[in-house]
Formats: structure tokens, sequence, C-alpha cells
């Protein structure tokens, strides 16, 4: 595997809102959440947030935002999402390169038979999502993960032949997350990714944060005779939803001072099954609910992504600057596009450019 080659995309969540949004105030944080952001409780769709989130991401090393898909708001996150990524590339002079694609959420699939809504849901896909300019393919097949769940009605077997059906050609390339539950999965799944878990028992002081499963995945993925081309590694931090009031289990992974974070990283670079290992998902950019987010927090600081790019940098040899500093202006174009009534001004879009090109000092003079 060749180390520059591999892409590192991260689980984004696009399903917030604020106390000021007009449609359901506080949407998924009312939940409650093990972690408080720095910018504070935030909507999904606000212009401020999602230029910081995409900055954020792009400064980390992060290659691609793979953003949930459950719902219409979801979805409406996703395009605004997109939108902003091709806008601050745009405005960057292509300095700013951030791809992105989708992670379907099984929830909001069929219950029951016909597959009614995989069809429609499949047919925007290939109508109006994978053929935007910054869609993540791998060798000309655009890329989409799936989220199942136990229990669910759309097995990969039925979703592949709704993919059969629809596309032609150029198929897309289904990226799945369970195996070995009693479903067949191999002959229809392009490609395997971990989930953050402890892969047995949760343990009360949150030390089982997954080894055994890791080691599990990775052995038993290598052993498949499937039509994959290649194996995605997970990376996590931590998971808590102790404080989660809707579907918390009390359950807890200690994050041990970034140590999971690591420890998760170092099956990456440790890495030698005989199907490359092409992608890498970090689990997760936001999830408050779940205590799994990697974006900054007033209780980590930065400090997740100033890991990340350390790790990026060994995975890739790049050289990624591992301070915070850039992280803090991104803030600072975060709070003075929320304060120009969350809009990019033609000051923003000058300092924005700026930003990208990494000139740091004059950043700081446009914000003064």
């Amino acid at each position: 595997m060749a180390k520059n080659s591999t892409k590192v995309i991260v689980h984004y969540m696009g399903w917030y809102s604020d106390k000021n949004a007009s449609n359901k105030k506080l949407r998924h944080w009312e939940h409650g959440y093990a972690n408080t952001p720095i910018i504070g409780a935030y909507n999904s769709k606000s212009k401020a947030t999602l230029v910081y989130h995409t900055l954020l991401a792009w400064l980390s090393g992060i290659d691609a935002i793979a953003i949930n898909i459950k719902d219409k708001y979801d979805y409406e996150t996703m395009v605004e999402l997109f939108n902003t990524i091709d806008e601050l590339q745009s405005i960057s002079k292509e300095n700013f390169n951030l791809k992105y694609l989708i992670s379907y959420d099984d929830q909001g699939f069929d219950l029951e038979e016909p597959l009614d809504t995989t069809f429609i849901k499949m047919k925007d896909f290939k109508e109006n999502i994978m053929k935007r300019k910054n869609y993540l393919y791998h060798k000309k097949h655009p890329l989409f993960f799936s989220f199942d769940y136990p229990k669910k009605f759309l097995t990969a077997k039925s979703f592949s032949t709704v993919i059969d059906s629809v596309f032609k050609n150029n198929k897309p390339y289904l990226i799945w997350n369970t195996f070995g539950e009693g479903e067949e999965v191999q002959p229809y799944v392009n490609a395997f990714y971990p989930w953050v878990q402890p892969g047995g028992e949760w343990d009360e002081k949150g030390l089982n944060w997954g080894k055994d499963y890791l080691n599990y995945f990775y052995d038993e993925v290598n052993t498949f005779e499937t039509k994959s081309s290649f194996v995605v590694g997970g990376v996590w931090a931590g998971f808590d939803d102790r404080k989660n009031t809707s579907w918390g289990g009390n359950r807890l992974i200690s994050r041990q001072n970034g140590k999971v974070f690591d420890d998760t990283w170092n099956y990456i670079h440790n890495y030698q099954g005989k199907i490359p290992m092409d992608y890498v998902v970090l689990e997760t950019w936001n999830d408050w609910n779940e205590g799994t987010e990697i974006e900054p927090s007033l209780e980590h600081g930065y400090q997740y992504l100033t890991k990340t790019a350390k790790h990026v940098n060994k995975l890739k040899g790049t050289n990624i600057k591992e301070n915070s500093l850039k992280f803090e202006l991104a803030k600072e174009i975060h709070d003075a596009i929320q304060n120009n009534n969350d809009t990019i001004s033609e000051l923003l879009k000058e300092t924005i450019e700026l930003f990208c090109k990494k000139n740091y000092k004059q950043v700081q003079e446009k914000l003064k």
C-alpha cells in the first residue's frame, strides 16, 4: 500500500439546530451531550458552522466528509454542506480541496416490501448527488457508506439488488459496517468498515475500547472471498452516551486523555492485510449525543485535530502543522460570518482566500 494514496474520511452528523432556528429548536441538542462545542450549540445548516467545520477538517489533513443521511433535515444539510465545500474551493482559487460523500442511515430506509424508499434514494443519488464536482470516487465508482442496525429490513442483498437495477454501469460501491451476524453480506458488499464499539460487554469504567473487536475485524475481513477490492480502517476517540436522554444506554468508552484515539490509529499504521486499506474513517466529527466527536470542545480543546494532523503526517508522509493557531483562526472566521448575518461578505471572501493560502498573519489583520 502506497501510504500517500490512503484517503482519510470523517463521519459527519448534520442533524442539529440552534435556539434561533425556525424549525424544531435545539434539534438533537435536547437529547443531551457529553461535551460542549467550542462554538456552542449550533445549527447544522448555518453557513458559519459549515465553513468552520470544513476548514477545520481540511486543515487537519482530512480528505473527505461522509455526511449521515436519515431524513429530510439531514438531506437539506447535505446540500448546504456540499455547496459550501464547492464555494470554498472557488473562493480559495482551488487551494482548498475537500471531497464529500454520503453515509446512508438504515433507519431512513424501507421497513417492509416493496423497496420504494431505496429505489427513490438510489435514483436521486444517481441523478443529483454522485455527479457533483467533489463527490468521492474510487476508480470511477462513487462511494457511499451504509450504517446498518441489527434487525434491519434492508439487507445487503436487497440493497445490492436496487443498485443493480438503477445502475447499468459505473455502479456505486457499497461500504458496509457489519458481518458475522447471520446475514449473508460478502457477495453483495464492495468493502467493510469497523464502527466504534467495545466489541463485547460495555465496561463501567469505559476501559474496553474495542481492541479485541478491531483484532477480529482486520483479521476476518482479510479472509473474505468477496468482490472487496479494499478495506476501510476505523478510528475513534471514545464513546459516552450517559447524558443522552433519548437513546442513550449509559455506555462509555473512556478517551483516556487521547490514548484510545492513538491506539485505534496505530491499527492503521501497523496494518499488513492482503486487502489494501485505501480509506480510513474517523468516527465521528460531531456525534455529540454519543460523545464520539473530534470537533473542538470546551473539554478537550483542539487536541483531537492536532492528533489527527500528527497521524495523517505519519500515514502519508505529509508535514501538516500540528499546532492549534490555524484552528483558532478558523473559529474567528466562523465568528465573523456569524456576526455578518451568517453570510460571507466580500471582505470575508478575501480573508478566506488568504487563509487557504496559509497567509495567517494577513488573516489576523483582516479579522481585526
